[in-house]
């Protein structure tokens, strides 16, 4: 037996306290009524210099109590030896979907195990393969999480997705044999649609272990694509469970605001506007105004401010003119995601060394929601050897230690002496 808070068991000089009261407490003297002491005789009176213990059985009681509740505070705790598991599969949950890989799992022996690979290891049921809420595991997080599997050897069975590597690699106190179940198959996978003016733009993943890209196409809708109810989405005709969303595409609004000075870097980043509509097939509307004609701060999805004036505050993103002469790049980042600025002067050299129009581009963004589908179709994957941990072999035997509370089975003992000793007092008149 252990105790969780051992500290507490000084509280057990408290049983100093009841036999102290014990000592000195004298019993009632009891009192005879006489009519005359005339006839009583005379005799030597002599006082007990020792003091009796008095009522062993509540002086007994009452240490109990506190003996009980010193322990009931210190959480003792009953170890005893437990053997380990010989083999525990861990089993990625959408393998666990597959009936026909599961199969091979039907003649499980009593020392073998099956958990999932997710978040607290679960055991394999069937609510929690199919749960809808399943993400892509953090594999090197969940293999730092088999440390506290009671086995002696570890089976993962996974798709090994590259998207689940994260962090560095970690320390187990297992050694971990990771089995990768990958596909040669390449799989389309429709992400979403952007509604033009006069046409539909359908945006696919062609995902495969080992590439990853994307494909667009311009549709129309007929046989093969229609619109749903709403309007916000297309239906592939041929299966009716594939939904696309569809975006209705506005023109980007960039303001710009110069001052005379910086007008030659206006026309170099209207020409990069003017590239970069005819990339993306899409409209770009660019006001620009001279700083001292600005009335109002005008909202866009980016505001180009080319003056030595302070820059307004912006809730959209905003590329500033400051001059930085340490700075080698022409376009950096600002304080937050939202800020950017200008270094030096625009010239056609710096323009191109400087990447200017691939610069606007990323800093539009306007691609955010189709990367973020494409990385939830992302099926590249990694090898076993770029799963495997840093094994660190421990020197203990194939028993662990399982601890059970005592708690619950004291309070109890304690309720029952809390009444015994209060039926004993009562009838002790103590």
């Amino acid at each position: 037996m252990s105790f969780t808070q051992p500290s507490y068991l000084w509280a057990l000089l408290g049983l100093l306290v009841p036999i102290a009261i014990h000592l000195w407490s004298k019993k009632e003297a009891k009192t005879i009524k006489i009519g005359s002491v005339q006839l009583l005789s005379e005799s030597k009176s002599r006082q007990s210099s020792s003091v009796q213990l008095n009522e062993w059985w509540l002086l007994l009681l009452r240490m109990a109590i506190i003996s009980l509740i010193t322990l009931v505070m210190a959480k003792p705790q009953w170890k005893s030896n437990v053997n380990n598991s010989k083999l525990t599969y861990v089993i990625e949950p959408e393998l666990a979907r597959n009936e026909n890989f599961m199969a091979r799992f039907i003649n499980l022996q009593a020392d073998q195990d099956i958990r999932l690979l997710q978040s607290g290891l679960p055991e394999n049921h069937i609510e929690y393969a199919n749960s809808q809420d399943f993400r892509s595991a953090d594999y090197w997080s969940l293999a730092s999480e088999m440390n506290a599997l009671k086995t002696d050897s570890i089976i993962v069975f996974t798709h090994g997705y590259a998207k689940g590597l994260k962090g560095a690699r970690p320390e187990t106190n297992h050694d971990i044999n990771w089995i990768v179940l990958d596909s040669a198959q390449t799989i389309e996978k429709p992400l979403l649609a952007y509604q033009k003016e006069k046409n539909i733009a359908l945006f696919t993943a062609n995902n495969s272990p080992v590439v990853s890209k994307i494909a667009t196409k311009t549709i129309e809708l007929g046989d093969a694509y229609q619109l749903t109810s709403n309007g916000d989405s297309l239906q592939v005709s041929s299966s009716s469970s594939v939904i696309i969303p569809l975006i209705q595409q506005s023109a980007l609004e960039v303001s710009l605001v110069y001052t005379d000075s910086l007008s030659t870097d206006k026309r170099y980043i209207e020409a990069a506007l003017v590239a970069l509509s005819t990339y993306l097939n899409r409209e770009i509307k660019v006001e620009s105004f001279l700083d001292s004609e600005l009335l109002e701060n005008k909202e866009a999805d980016l505001m180009i401010w080319l003056s030595t004036k302070p820059a307004p505050v912006s809730a959209r993103k905003t590329l500033v003119f400051k001059n930085d002469s340490i700075s080698n790049t022409l376009i950096i980042k600002g304080e937050d995601d939202d800020t950017f600025y200008i270094t030096e002067k625009i010239t056609t050299e710096n323009a191109l060394t400087g990447r200017l129009t691939e610069s606007l581009l990323s800093i539009l963004d306007v691609d955010e929601e189709l990367r973020e589908l494409q990385a939830n179709a992302d099926i590249r994957s990694v090898t076993e050897a770029d799963l495997e941990t840093n094994f660190i072999e421990s020197s203990s035997s194939k028993t662990h230690q399982a601890s059970w509370s005592l708690n619950p089975y004291l309070w109890i003992v304690l309720l029952v002496l809390l009444i015994v000793e209060r039926f004993v007092a009562y009838k002790r008149k103590q």
